[in-house]
């Protein structure tokens, strides 16, 4: 049986243990000790056993087992086994951190889990309690928290071994069962139905066809009538046989034992390859190789530019593809067993020769269906992983457009490919796989120092490969959440690679890119996020799996990131620093593609730690930010065509209902767009912070042509920018140093800068300082004509003192209107709850009243002296109509207020009515029908107690006013009152121009 095989086997150790254990147990006993006490309590120095060898979880499993068997199949030894193994799940081994122990912290669980069960299963069998070795597993278990299940166990153990001696009534009368291997009554009969279905089955032959003949005499008489069908001549083969059947032949099927007939013919070195070479014994040992053997090899390295015949060229191609088979199968075989090979320099030695013989064998393919085939296909998929992240990547630099060329290395070396690969196809430490690729890699080096460009370009593919591999490995595991198997292989190659990059000999731009590309995890976060939403539709352990997998690939992400730190701190060439930097830079950025938490780690990683690290690398941050957002300005350039179209059949299919927000997007082409454009600036910003020279980059990339998508994102993030420049530099310094800086054609980045900048808030004013530095700025920046220019201006109208905007207000009227309206907005910021009331200052000597409410504006612009500022009356007439139509900010209720304070100052003869006052009166009758009532009861005949028919222009406007609401119809409102309180005189004059109907 086997299973004494293995007694056979094992048992001389495990006595040996046992005895190694008794003589400590026999040492810590008094020498009268009557009474043997059972206890956990000892210890072994196993320092002091000298062993040769450390045991694996493989090792563990095979010696509880075979002290188990040893105990169930030789019951003397019961109480022995049991003892070991109760103290051994009582001690279990531990696991200590760089000891170099082959058992990892997951083994040392599982060992102790299995020392429980061999425990438990032993303390269930009667033979624990007729050898009295169920006391010592009982404590063990009970030492382990496992109370309950160990009394559950020991009663069944104590009643089966009393129903051996019991009566048969006793034996009948039991009903022994175990809650853990209960079975259904239901599923037992189904179990014997359908082993009775197939028994009946058997008995038939196969199922209702041939009858197998139940004796001797009925199987010869089958096989005689059979003899009938038996065709007249043999069959011929499809198949040409290429060996004829010879003595050799029959030979080496019998020297092989048949061996030689289920091998493949063409594999001579299988079949005769240990007689290939003759030894002769003597004073000097020689090794010949047989004739045959050497005139195969001969022709086969054969030289000749001659071409020989068809047969010879056969066995040419014969020869070559035999030597590739037979270096595929030894190169396999060295793999495996330098993998397991305990012994660390064996293992080293073993993968230095797989490294050479790797480079060495060119074009030889790994062999079918083995662990270095399955690297291949791994290493090949790699690449087309690779070119399909090229396709969707917004930009490509050159090293990325080489996969043409890593396919045809592929092809040139696929071994090599099979070992850089290996890490990510097969289990065990990864230590030992790194190992083989660090082997692999150096090889490429040493050649890649020589002066042949093909031998440079060996190291750069076998490094893009080996990584390229484990991204892949990442994304395997990605698309499976579930698969425990591939999240265990992506988790142990992609925490290699901070130590891999650290230990490389080279490390190129192209590498650190492939290896970014772990941190695109965008797919695993939106799946566990939708898992989280659906968790009522699918099972709790699918939800948590995917959950599973999203903290492992944040984790493999966040190791990639802090492999790019190390190479840019820990590097000496500075394109590689700088390649580094650019990668963490692309991230944050999001040129290269990430989830947004992975994003946020990679900006914090350039802020916080790149940045103030050294001069060098703040400079190479910068350089790369710079790229990163002309990148983002060639990008908008390139899709303005496009996203000009989508705006414009957006704007056909809304209609007005158009949203007004000039920053938000106005189709999904642009909201794209922006989205990718949006992350460089806000990268750029949060450096320009700190180097403000870098914002004349900001205003030039703004302002670029076409690249309005790009400016749309500048000035929507700007705010941004402004708050912690003002903290850090002052805003009236950063607001001088940017003015002088930008350009003319940079002037509307400019503006956008300086109205960020200025606060528009009640709490927060418009410092002093800052509004003097805006009103240099506005000195400094003149049109072609010398003219100032009042956008300047808008910036910290809200923060300025009342009088100095009147003084202004001259500019602001002859402004285009956008601009106009847009300073009359920005006055009214902060004082709109008093939109209504015309404020006095309390010493007209020493202003103090800051911004301008809605009705002083349309007060100090209808009192403007329009021909002393240079203005034409036209235009100073067409910006108060222009405010009446800004009927949302100028209503019915501003209008009144305004009127009504114009009106009181004429009726108490301080001032004049202002020259568009009646016009402004006729133009509100005309739009606001709201204050018809208030114009004919009030407004009207306080205009005659004012005596406003002493002025020529205002009388001739008053009488058309009162005409337009003499005669309103069915409103019930009507001048007619007001009318007739004119004096005579007047009254004459009014019916002489409007007679009465």
């Amino acid at each position: 049986l086997p299973s004494s095989a293995i007694v056979s086997i094992l048992k001389p150790a495990a006595l040996a243990y046992l005895e190694i254990e008794d003589s400590v147990q026999g040492s810590n006993k008094g020498s009268n000790d009557e009474i043997e006490e059972v206890s956990l309590e000892f210890k072994i120095d196993r320092t002091d056993v000298d062993l040769d060898f450390a045991l694996s979880q493989k090792s563990y499993a095979l010696s509880i087992n075979a002290v188990a068997m040893l105990a169930t199949n030789r019951p003397p030894f019961f109480k022995e086994a049991a003892t070991c193994l109760a103290k051994r799940a009582y001690d279990p081994p531990k696991f200590i951190e760089g000891s170099g122990s082959p058992l990892s912290q997951n083994a040392i669980k599982v060992i102790a889990n299995q020392l429980k069960a061999a425990c438990m299963t032993m303390l269930r069998n009667p033979l624990s309690v007729t050898s009295k070795g169920c006391d010592i597993l009982h404590m063990g278990l009970t030492e382990l928290g496992m109370t309950i299940q160990a009394d559950k166990a020991m009663g069944m153990a104590k009643q089966a071994a009393a129903l051996k001696t019991a009566s048969r009534a006793a034996r009948q009368r039991a009903n022994m069962f175990y809650e853990w291997d209960r079975v259904s009554k239901r599923k037992a009969d189904t179990d014997d139905a359908l082993a009775k279905m197939r028994a009946a089955k058997a008995a038939r032959g196969l199922g209702s066809g041939i009858q197998l003949p139940a004796n001797y005499v009925d199987a010869v008489e089958l096989i005689l009538v059979n003899l009938e069908h038996l065709p007249s001549s043999k069959p011929t083969s499809s198949k040409k046989r290429k060996r004829p059947i010879t003595l050799e032949y029959v030979v080496d099927a019998v020297m092989t034992n048949g061996a030689s007939l289920s091998q493949d013919e063409e594999q001579w070195y299988k079949r005769d390859g240990g007689t290939a070479w003759s030894v002769e014994l003597g004073s000097e040992t020689r090794y010949q190789l047989d004739p045959k053997t050497l005139k195969a090899a001969k022709s086969g390295h054969s030289v000749s530019k001659e071409k020989g015949s068809k047969a010879e060229e056969q066995q040419k191609k014969l020869f070559h593809d035999q030597c590739n088979v037979a270096a595929s199968g030894a190169f396999g075989r060295i793999v495996k067993s330098s993998g397991f090979a305990r012994s660390d320099a064996l293992r080293d030695f073993g993968n230095q020769i797989t490294a050479r013989l790797a480079w060495t064998l060119k074009g030889v393919q790994p062999e079918p269906a083995s662990a270095l085939k399955v690297a291949n296909d791994m290493a090949v998929e790699s690449i087309a992983s690779m070119a399909k992240r090229e396709t969707s990547s917004l930009t490509k630099t050159n090293e990325e457009k080489e996969t043409d060329s890593l396919e045809e290395f592929v092809a040139s070396f696929p071994l090599v490919a099979s070992c850089l690969a290996l890490n990510v196809t097969r289990g065990g430490s990864s230590d030992e796989n790194s190992t083989l690729s660090t082997r692999v890699l150096n090889e490429a080096y040493l050649e890649s120092c020589s002066q042949n460009e093909e031998s440079q370009s060996k190291y750069k593919k076998s490094l893009d490969i080996f990584l390229s591999s484990v991204v892949h490995s990442s994304e395997a595991a990605n698309e499976k959440p579930g698969d425990n198997e591939r999240k265990k292989l992506a988790t142990a190659a992609a925490s290699s690679i901070p130590q891999q990059l650290q230990v490389f000999p080279l490390v190129t731009s192209s590498s650190l890119t492939i290896a970014s590309a772990m941190c695109d995890i965008a797919e695993i976060t939106k799946k566990a996020k939708e898992a989280g939403q659906k968790s009522a539709q699918q099972t709790l352990a699918a939800s948590a799996a995917t959950h599973a997998a999203k903290v492992a690939a944040e984790k493999r992400a966040t190791a990639v990131l802090m492999a790019l730190r190390d190479v840019a701190f820990q590097r000496n060439k500075e394109e590689v620093r700088s390649s580094a930097v650019d990668c963490a830079v692309a991230i944050a950025s999001g040129r290269l593609p990430a989830s947004e938490s992975i994003e946020q780690k990679a900006l914090k990683l350039v802020m916080n730690i790149l940045l103030p690290k050294s001069e060098s690398l703040e400079d190479a941050v910068v350089d790369s930010a710079i790229r990163e957002l002309e990148g983002a300005a060639d990008f908008a350039v390139q899709n303005y065509e496009k996203i000009q179209k989508a705006n414009k059949e957006a704007e056909e299919a809304k209609g007005e209902q158009l949203k007004k927000n000039p920053s938000a997007p106005a189709s999904d082409e642009e909201k794209e767009t922006l989205e990718r454009v949006k992350k460089p600036a806000v990268l750029f910003m949060a450096l320009a912070v700190r180097r403000p020279e870098m914002i004349k980059k900001l205003l030039t990339f703004g302002a670029r042509k076409h690249a309005d998508v790009l400016a749309k994102a500048l000035r929507a993030t700007m705010s941004k920018l402004t708050r912690a420049s003002a903290t850090k530099h002052g805003a009236a310094a950063i607001a001088l140093q940017v003015a002088e800086m930008a350009s003319d054609e940079e002037v509307p980045m400019l503006l956008a800068f300086l109205d960020n900048l200025a606060p528009s808030t009640d709490k927060n004013l418009p410092s002093d300082e800052l509004i003097e530095a805006i009103q240099k700025i506005q000195d400094m920046k003149l049109d072609a004509e010398g003219n100032k220019d009042p956008r300047f201006i808008i910036p910290v109208a809200s923060g300025m003192k009342r009088a100095s905007l009147i003084e202004k207000l001259p500019e602001f009227v002859v402004a285009k209107d956008d601009v106009f309206m847009a300073a009359l907005d920005r006055m009214n910021d902060r004082v709109q709850r008093h939109a209504l009331v015309f404020r006095d200052e309390p010493d007209p000597e020493n202003p103090t009243m800051h911004g301008m409410t809605l009705c002083e504006q349309l007060v100090f612009l209808h009192k403007l002296d329009f021909a002393k500022a240079g203005i034409p009356q036209k235009r100073y007439l067409d910006v108060i109509r222009l405010c009446l139509e800004e009927d949302e900010m100028f209503t019915d209720t501003v209008l009144s207020a305004a009127l009504d304070y114009m009106s009181g100052k004429f009726l108490e003869g301080d001032e004049k009515l202002p020259l568009a006052y009646m016009r402004t009166i006729i133009l509100t009758c005309s739009k606001h029908e709201s204050l018809h009532s208030w114009i004919c009861h009030v407004l009207l005949p306080r205009l005659i107690e004012g005596k406003v028919y002493n002025d020529r222009r205002q009388w001739e406007g008053w009488m058309r006013c009162a005409k337009m609401l003499e005669n309103t119809g069915d409103s019930g409102v009507s001048s007619l009152k007001a009318i007739q309180e004119l004096p005579e005189e007047q009254l004459e004059m009014y019916r002489a121009k409007y007679p009465q109907k």
